[in-house]
Formats: C-alpha cells, sequence, structure tokens
C-alpha cells in the first residue's frame, strides 16, 4: 500500500493532524499555503496569481516538487508567471472532465486546488489517500486556516465544489481515499478520525 496524504487548507486544520501524516505516509502533499504549515513532498496550487503573490516565500521556504495546472490555449499562466522559471511542473487541466485523469500530464480540475492533487496523489502511485484540511464548509466564519486569500485571489464558497468530488470513483482507479478533517462537508469519501486510521 502506498499512502499519500493531502493537506488542504480548511479552517479545521491543525499543526497536530499535519505532523501525524508526515509522520505516517509515504509522501504528502500540500495545498496553496498549507506549505506553511507541514514540510511536504509537494506543492500544489492551481492558480498562477496565487504563484505569483507566494513565489518568493515559495522559493525561501519550500525544498519540495512544485506543480499547477494550465488549460490549453493558456489562459491561467500569462507573460507575468513564469512558472519554468519557478520551477513548478504544468499539468494539462482538463477542465469540462469529470473524476480523475489517467493521463500523468493532467488533471482534471474539480474547481480547486484540493481536487487536483488528489488526481496528483493519483498519478504519484497512491493507493490510498488520506485527506485533512478539505471541510468544503465555513468554520469559525472562516474558508481557510489563515483566514481569507489577500484581495485579487479567489474567495469563493467553499461548498460549492462537493458535488465534483462525487464524480470521483475511486474504485474504478484502484483508491482508497479517506477524508479525515475534522471538520467536514465533503461526503464523497468516508470519514475517519485521523488517530483511528494511524493507530500505534
Amino acid at each position: 500500500m502506498r499512502t499519500i496524504g493531502i493537506c488542504a487548507s480548511g479552517p479545521s486544520l491543525t499543526l497536530v493532524d499535519c505532523e501525524t501524516v508526515r509522520k505516517h505516509c509515504d509522501e504528502v502533499i500540500a495545498v496553496n499555503d498549507t506549505y506553511r504549515m507541514i514540510d511536504a513532498h509537494h506543492l500544489y496550487g492551481a492558480d498562477a496569481h496565487w504563484w505569483k503573490r507566494h513565489i518568493g516565500d515559495i522559493a525561501r521556504d519550500f525544498e519540495g516538487k512544485c506543480w499547477s495546472c494550465e488549460p490549453p490555449g493558456q489562459t491561467n499562466w500569462g507573460r507575468d508567471s513564469n512558472a519554468d522559471a519557478w520551477g513548478v511542473t504544468l499539468l494539462e487541466a482538463r477542465i469540462a472532465a469529470t473524476g480523475l485523469s489517467r493521463d500523468k500530464d493532467a488533471v482534471v480540475t474539480g474547481g480547486n486546488s484540493g481536487y487536483q492533487a488528489i488526481n496528483l496523489a493519483y498519478h504519484l502511485g497512491a493507493t490510498r489517500i488520506i485527506l485533512i484540511g478539505y471541510d468544503m464548509c465555513w468554520n469559525g466564519g472562516r474558508s481557510h486556516w489563515f483566514g481569507d486569500h489577500p484581495k485579487g485571489l479567489c474567495n469563493a464558497e467553499p461548498n460549492r465544489y462537493i458535488a465534483a468530488y462525487r464524480t470521483i470513483k475511486p474504485a474504478d482507479y484502484g483508491l482508497e481515499i479517506i477524508n479525515c478533517s475534522r471538520t467536514t462537508a465533503l461526503d464523497a469519501f468516508p470519514i475517519h478520525n485521523l488517530d483511528d486510521i494511524f493507530k500505534d
């Protein structure tokens, strides 16, 4: 079994949970700002504007592999965002598709980075994926553990993406996906307590 943990940026995410995932998983993917909370192997962020805002800190503080996506026609990464220079590997964004892309050079977008990180974990050879910080709901008036993204970046309603996740049928890909988020509205995968999954 190859277990990959994905740490998204929901408001229930805790440092303790990040440390548990880092200790027990073969690899860890941090989604967006969550690279600041965990020493992850991979960092995934879909939005080129997010990368432009954070690339200085990422270059200084993050040592893992960086990933994003680009729709055909290059509508996401533009003249002022340089994935190659920043060391970001771009995967083809399949916007209208559902489920997961089996093409290792592409991801189904699902409208958000957390969804795409699941597709990346599949490409990285996961057979079991552990999700934390996938709240998909407001918690304490926040949609992210760090508050809102700065002005100019997307702060969408967190539950708008739930329907897309329901199109992922883990068994079709030889996957087990377990949602261990402390608080969650995401009902697409079994929900378990993280400590029960990784009993010492």
